[in-house]
């Protein structure tokens, strides 16, 4: 009978083989799922031997990341910004990029947690970015829309599980939007299509390919959104956005220069690579 370790090891080197990113890391998380502990418990445990009831779920979950599908989907959820949701082929993978968007905006935005800012979510696939800005700003109303029922689906199922009150409905971005908000924020489509094709596989063929890819060398949907924006904000509200690189400082400029936005600014990613778009009215 095969130990912990010696399996760990086993599956981190045949994920290594296969191309995954982060082997070791990945087969703890599976090992860990298969098991039923927390990642960090697997290091008391490295010397138990582990009987065929044990290996047979592992078999299958490390089948599956062998051929690139994302562990998001294989453990059924993602940490986010302080909340877990439940995470499937219905919507984009939240990222660790688009946390950083709802730091930014709980940082300069909305700052206070008795904040009572109207929120808009736009395109909120998993309900990721609504649902994690609800739960740090009780006191904010905030509502999401997709184009997908799908990924609505998802996003209502997460909604119910964390027992926060988003209200979820179907919109071509500003299409069934009424009212004004405080905050608009949104992490639209921004790849070009040559940018998905070359995407690792977990992004390239499990995601939705409508969450990923705009046209006009990705630009489209931001464009379209930072167009429409400005007449749904309060006076003094913001326009949050998630960019492709490069895209935030061509954005930035038209938002001011023939949009009539009062100012527009860039922020980077943790990487240091400008990422995100600003825009106040």
């Amino acid at each position: 009978m095969q130990s912990v370790l010696e399996i760990l090891k086993k599956t981190a080197d045949y994920f290594a083989a296969k191309g995954v990113p982060e082997p070791r890391l990945d087969a703890e998380y599976l090992l860990a799922s298969a098991l039923g502990c927390k990642r960090l418990d697997l290091y008391l445990r490295f010397d138990e031997p582990l009987p065929e009831s044990k290996l047979a779920p592992l078999r299958e979950a490390v089948r599956r990341r062998a051929k690139r599908e994302p562990l998001q989907h294989i453990l059924g959820s993602v940490d986010f910004f302080g909340i877990t949701l439940k995470c499937d082929a219905r919507a984009l993978v939240p990222r660790r990029e688009t946390e950083e968007m709802c730091e930014l905006a709980a940082e300069k935005i909305l700052v206070s947690p008795e904040s009572r800012a109207k929120i808009l979510d736009l395109g909120t696939g998993s309900g990721a970015i609504a649902l994690a800005l609800a739960s740090k700003f009780k006191c904010a109303e905030v509502s999401a829309a997709d184009v997908s029922d799908d990924a609505l689906s998802l996003a209502r199922e997460n909604a119910e599980a964390l027992a926060l009150p988003v209200k979820f409905f179907k919109s071509d971005w500003f299409e069934n939007v009424g009212g004004k908000f405080d905050l608009i924020i949104s992490n639209p489509p921004y790849l070009a299509a040559e940018e998905a094709e070359s995407a690792q596989p977990e992004v390239r063929d499990f995601d939705p390919r409508g969450a990923l890819v705009a046209p006009d060398g990705g630009m489209a949907d931001l464009k379209k959104i930072l167009s429409r924006a400005r007449e749904f904000l309060e006076d003094g509200g913001s326009l949050v956005c998630e960019c492709g690189l490069g895209q935030p400082e061509i954005l930035a400029r038209e938002a001011v220069e023939k949009l009539g936005y009062s100012s527009a600014e860039t922020a980077p990613d943790l990487s240091k690579r400008e990422r995100f778009l600003i825009c106040k009215k």
